[in-house]
């Protein structure tokens, strides 16, 4: 690294909440990130003491928050040497400049070059836009094509594509939330300018459903403020919003809520400044989280750059026991393929187990691909997707279908037909053992909520459990229905009242705990069991608490046991 000679060496799998935490997310002042980045590593303000970084493998997993990047560069550092980047950090360093070097590749793409060169995605799209630069043509010959590889081509205006080329596909939907909507806005008008319109107010969507909680327990007015911008940018660009529908009490999560409204159907290119953007794989359509340039550019130029990704196939095959859920399954898959498994790659469900899975469980193992390093979980519409979406959407939709000869990276085969409930250790969604082979874990919080446990499936798993029983002493559940309607028919179907007669604590609709932000976190040395999708240290509370990963089953069989437990007995 030549004169960059203070470096600091890292291991595997540093992810965002290790980069810059999740509390930290409520401003994108790059002077305040500094101080905060890998705090629970190496503590406050040291890593002011570096310039440059080398890691192992998947450096930058988890969350698209651009604020990981932005935090390391205002701290400093010059360059990231690693083994390989989570696709999301790897495209929003290149975005803001900051430089990465992937250790061992021999081949620069000359499109990402070339922003590299420009001093990031605004200068390279302004260049654009002046007509200084345009975006050749793929030369890919011909060749037979995944279904993610038929999709990004016809979105990009090209015949071929093959893995690793960067093309710039036009976005069919984009979605952002009030955790990055008003620096999404502060960016496309300070360099479109103040008077810059969306490329299509239609094909946009805000959602406050991220930190409007978060003054339940503590004070962070700047929430308050990033929620204000949003939602005046909504009013201003005349683009769809889902505000809140009383104080603290969101329409949705997002990632349940746009599906449910009818915003997603196959065949789509769906952009997110959320990396759990990927669960719309579930219903046919190429979905990925992105960072805050790179939607701020979106919003002015309609597309996106994307590098192709490889596919890997998951065949799950057999007949799936009693009572194991899709978490199950995706947490079992995180065991065997680890936390990079999948990095920068599409992950394709396939197998005679989708069939036994109802829609709301394929959401669940698309929504946590991006655990596994994945940039979207594919499910290719069949039946069950076409049902969902024509009960949600009038709009007609083109599917399409991979060529029989496509090449794909990897296919793994999985016989599920004895699986046992899947639990994941702190402090990693990896980290996952069969339940029988789990320690005694005593625990004083269970949560039940997010875009991973809180649907309609998940409230009816743990209503199963809960039914005529109560909590553990000193055991506090915490369930959050995903949106308003699922909150409506959990209470027309008698879910909410059994809840409350078990002694757990319904709370309103948002993201809340899952990101540190609402009733329901880990306090110091707390340990607790969550039906949500990461369990990366301070996630989801103190960073001495203990957050073990799990199906909503469980998770309520647990809470009225006050140990992890899948047996009533």
């Amino acid at each position: 690294m030549s004169h960059l000679n203070r470096v600091l060496h890292l291991g595997d799998d540093i992810n965002t909440d290790d980069i810059i935490p999740a509390n930290r997310g409520t401003t994108d002042d790059p002077d305040y990130l500094k101080q905060y980045a890998l705090e629970h590593l190496i503590g406050v303000g040291e890593l002011l003491k570096y310039n440059a970084i080398a890691a192992g493998e998947n450096f930058g997993c988890g969350s698209s928050r651009e604020i990981a990047p932005v935090a390391l560069k205002a701290a400093g550092i010059e360059k990231i040497q690693a083994k390989s980047f989570a696709e999301i950090f790897y495209r929003n360093s290149i975005n803001i400049g900051l430089p990465l070097e992937i250790l061992g590749e021999k081949q620069q793409n000359p499109v990402v070059y070339a922003i590299a060169q420009a001093g990031g995605l605004i200068t390279f799209n302004q260049m654009r836009r002046q007509g200084k630069i345009s975006i050749p043509k793929s030369v890919t010959p011909k060749r037979p094509m995944t279904l993610v590889e038929k999709l990004l081509a016809q979105a990009s205006g090209n015949t071929y594509v093959r893995p690793g080329e960067v093309v710039f596909a036009q976005v069919d939907l984009a979605l952002s939330h009030d955790a990055v909507a008003a620096p999404v806005a502060k960016t496309f008008y300070k360099h479109y300018g103040e008077d810059a319109k969306l490329w299509d107010a239609q094909r946009v969507v805000l959602v406050a459903d991220h930190f409007i909680q978060v003054n339940d327990i503590r004070a962070d007015q700047k929430a308050n403020l990033m929620y204000e911008q949003m939602v005046e940018f909504a009013k201003d660009q005349g683009c769809h919003l889902f505000d809140m529908v009383s104080p603290g009490e969101a329409a949705g999560i997002c990632h349940v809520l746009l599906p449910e409204k009818g915003f997603v159907r196959p065949g789509m290119i769906i952009a997110g400044t959320d990396s759990h953007t990927c669960t719309y794989g579930a219903l046919g359509a190429f979905s990925t989280g992105v960072g805050t340039t790179d939607m701020a550019n979106i919003y002015a130029m309609g597309d996106m750059w994307i590098r192709v990704p490889p596919t890997i196939v998951f065949e799950l095959s057999g007949t799936l026991p009693p009572y194991i859920s899709a978490k199950d399954i995706i947490l079992f898959i995180l065991g065997q393929i680890g936390c990079a498994g999948a990095t920068s790659k599409v992950m394709e469900f396939r197998g005679s187990i989708l069939a036994q899975l109802p829609f709301d469980e394929r959401l669940t193992l698309a929504n946590m691909a991006v655990e596994c390093g994945a940039i979207c979980g594919l499910i290719v519409p069949d039946d069950t997707t076409r049902n969902y979406v024509k009960s949600r959407s009038a709009q007609e939709f083109t599917e399409i279908i991979a060529d029989s000869d496509a090449e794909y990276e990897k296919v793994y085969q999985f016989d599920l037909s004895n699986l046992e409930p899947q639990v994941a250790r702190p402090p990693k969604p990896d980290r996952v053992v069969a339940i029988s082979e789990l320690e005694e874990v005593p625990i004083t919080k269970a949560f039940i909520g997010s875009c991973t446990g809180g649907k309609l499936y998940d409230l009816a798993q743990a209503a199963e459990v809960l039914q005529g029983r109560q909590l553990a002493d000193g055991v506090k559940l915490f369930i959050v229905p995903a949106s308003m309607e699922i909150r409506e028919q959990a209470q027309k179907l008698g879910y909410l009242d059994i809840f409350a007669q078990a002694g757990a604590q319904i709370l309103k609709t948002g993201c809340g705990a899952c990101i540190n932000s609402g009733i329901g976190v880990l306090d110091k040395e707390e340990t607790g069991i969550y039906a949500t999708n990461r369990n990366f240290k301070g996630r989801s509370g103190d960073p001495t608490g203990k957050n073990y990963l799990a199906s909503p089953r469980t998770v309520a069989i647990s809470a009225v046991k006050g140990k992890i437990s899948h047996s009533l007995d």
